[in-house]
């Protein structure tokens, strides 16, 4: 009987499987894979509440890329089911191999070890994306360090085979995390090396904090790789030399989307198997959102009729694939599967997930719907506005929001009367520019395009053409702050500079008892080279309080007293040097203690500037 009920069942889901587009085989390998990862890590009911954890200095000289594929593995965070006690996440590699070894997972608690089976999303030019996902199980007091590594290593077993590992929090600690953004150098950065000692040296810092005290997640807040050099490729050369009537017109043949694509691949292979960002990869599970260089400078905020072309859509399409699958571990038809909401009638990747049981933290999709008169669309806002409400928990007391570019900055219709008042010391193309993160291929493409000088202000939140906009978001987030009690809090990069600024509620004297008061963090860039002194002061003299609604104000914050040399600072809203972000929850999530790392003049360690987000204090709270 048992073998007629398989027969028929197997049948079932062939035909199942036939319907909705999906692969059979494929298909009964997720669900074996599904059953292992259940069977030896999820029901296993021998834990050790007390297991050791080891979080002493590694020798990162060992952690590299595991040298039988041509990337991974690595990381990625998509959420905490919290009243499973349920960790979810995965692992990627990619290889020309068909038949990749499964993922051996050690969980300390638990008796037996962990399989993984890879499932392949993608393949390209004969190289083939596979995502094991992994599931584990909390403990409520001790976060637990997670051992994995591959079964074989080039078809055969060895004694000791490559090992990684990374560390799940527990149920109800503190969720630590930290937040990073334009990780890479822009063409006009003079002497990378020589001037900054290239990529490493704030990655080092980050995995020196990490020794210290595990990060759970690290958060790609936008410009995880700079993809800005698509455009130098032959093909790309070509159709910019056009007019701009032939550019327009041009279609995006088989040669530019074979062209385009090898760029994305090649790219994306060496920056995720390079350096110091490579083993951070592998060791903490990543959340990423994306911004305009992960696709193209400016991506989005080019005239409609430049940004509607055929290749720049085409450039956009390849951009879209490879992002889902390097560093969303993922396909358009599995992203709901991996964690990715989407407006029915919208389109865009945005994340809602849960850092613990006190943090809720959402990474709207700020580049799939971009045009120059908006950033999401009204459906997508709506969308992140029920998603949102579903996701909070009768213990979440942060709502973080993770953006590409800063909410609260200096507003732009007073920087350009600094702008006016500043003369030939920088010109305006140029320090508009070094303000917003914007390379020569950005300026290039406006220059051979022809519009106005100033278009790349509106890839700004603080540009005016988004006023209303970012208003709308504001009021859509003060209502569930007040209707459920949450503090919220922004994070930002682009910049380059780190820095604060606040919202607040115009006539309030108590900012622990004002839903209005919503903190901005603004940290970038990893990597990149910062604005010089003249950007800064600029960007003071425009940095005013003034009204966002007839209800909120918004102003900077001065934060940074002293240089990292020690020397007192005239303009303390704003440091223009390399940064990241540690993010550490305090007194069981009462507090989110954000501490912007700036780099030190010797590009050896960082110095410290904490600022503390408290939780909302007022009586009433929705369920």
């Amino acid at each position: 009987m048992d073998s007629i009920s398989n027969f028929v069942s197997d049948i079932s889901h062939r035909i199942s499987d036939l319907v909705s587009g999906e692969d059979h085989e494929e298909h009964v390998k997720q669900e074996e894979a599904a059953e292992e990862a259940r069977n030896a890590l999820l029901e296993d009911l021998e834990e050790v509440e007390d297991a050791a954890i080891e979080a002493a200095r590694q020798e990162y000289s060992s952690i590299l890329p595991s040298p039988q594929f041509k990337m991974g593995p690595i990381l990625r965070y998509e959420d905490v089911v919290v009243d499973q006690r349920r960790w979810i996440g995965s692992a990627l590699i990619v290889t020309d191999r068909q038949d990749p070894p499964r993922l051996v997972i050690r969980d300390p608690t638990k008796s037996q070890l962990g399989y993984a089976r890879p499932r392949r999303l993608d393949s390209w030019e004969g190289n083939h994306f596979y995502k094991y996902d992994i599931q584990l199980t909390l403990l409520a007091h001790r976060e637990k360090n997670i051992e994995y590594w591959f079964e074989t290593e080039n078809g055969r077993r060895v004694n000791n085979p490559q090992k990684w590992n990374f560390f799940v929090p527990a149920l109800d600690e503190a969720f630590n995390w930290a937040f990073y953004s334009c990780n890479g150098f822009t063409s006009d950065v003079e002497d990378p090396e020589g001037n900054f000692h290239g990529a490493n040296p704030l990655w080092d810092d980050l995995l020196t904090a990490h020794d210290g005290k595990p990060f759970h997640v690290m958060v790609g807040g936008g410009d995880q790789i700079y993809n800005d050099d698509v455009l130098a490729t032959k093909e790309m050369v070509e159709w910019l030399a056009k007019d701009e009537e032939e550019r327009i017109a041009t279609e995006f043949s088989p040669d530019k989307k074979q062209a385009v694509e090898k760029f994305y691949f090649d790219h994306y292979i060496q920056h995720f198997t390079s350096g110091t960002y490579s083993k951070a990869l592998s060791l903490i599970p990543s959340v990423n959102s994306w911004d305009d260089h992960d696709i193209l400078d400016g991506y989005g905020s080019y005239p409609p009729k430049y940004q509607l072309s055929n290749v720049m859509q085409g450039i956009g399409a390849a951009a879209t694939k490879f992002y889902l699958l390097f560093q969303q571990h993922c396909n358009p038809s599995s992203a709901a599967k991996s964690g990715l909401t989407t407006a029915p009638s919208a389109k865009g990747y945005n994340t809602v997930t849960h850092f613990g049981k006190r943090t809720l933290v959402v990474l709207p999709d700020t580049r799939s719907e971009r045009t120059k008169e908006q950033i999401l669309t009204k459906e997508t806002y709506d969308h992140l506005d029920r998603q949102i409400r579903e996701q909070l928990l009768p213990t979440t007391r942060h709502l973080v929001i993770v953006l590409g570019t800063p909410l609260v900055y200096p507003a732009l219709t007073l920087f350009e009367d600094t702008l006016e008042t500043m003369g030939d010391t920088l010109s305006r193309g140029g320090i508009v520019g070094k303000i917003f993160g914007k390379s020569k291929a950005f300026q290039n493409v406006l220059g051979q395009f022809g519009p106005e000088l100033l278009d790349d202000l509106v890839d700004s939140w603080a540009c005016n053409i988004h006023t209303e906009e970012k208003k709308f978001f504001v009021e859509l987030l003060q209502k569930i702050a007040v209707s459920r009690n949450v503090r919220v809090t922004f994070v930002g990069g682009d910049v380059h500079v780190g820095g604060a600024g606040r919202l607040f509620g115009t006539d309030s004297k108590d900012a622990l008892r004002d839903p209005y008061h919503m903190t901005q963090i603004v940290s970038s860039a990893i990597v990149n080279g910062p604005p010089p002194g003249a950007v800064i002061g600029a960007l003071h003299n425009s940095a005013k309080t003034y009204p966002l609604n007839d209800f909120t104000s918004e102003q900077m914050t001065e934060i940074f007293n002293q240089d990292v040399t020690g020397d007192d600072l005239e303009n303390k809203k704003l440091l223009n040097r390399r940064n990241w972000c540690e993010v550490r929850e305090l007194t069981t999530g009462l507090e989110l203690e954000f501490t912007i790392r700036v780099e030190n003049e010797d590009h050896i360690g960082t110095k410290k500037y904490p600022l503390l987000v408290e939780r909302l204090e007022v009586g009433h709270r929705e369920q």
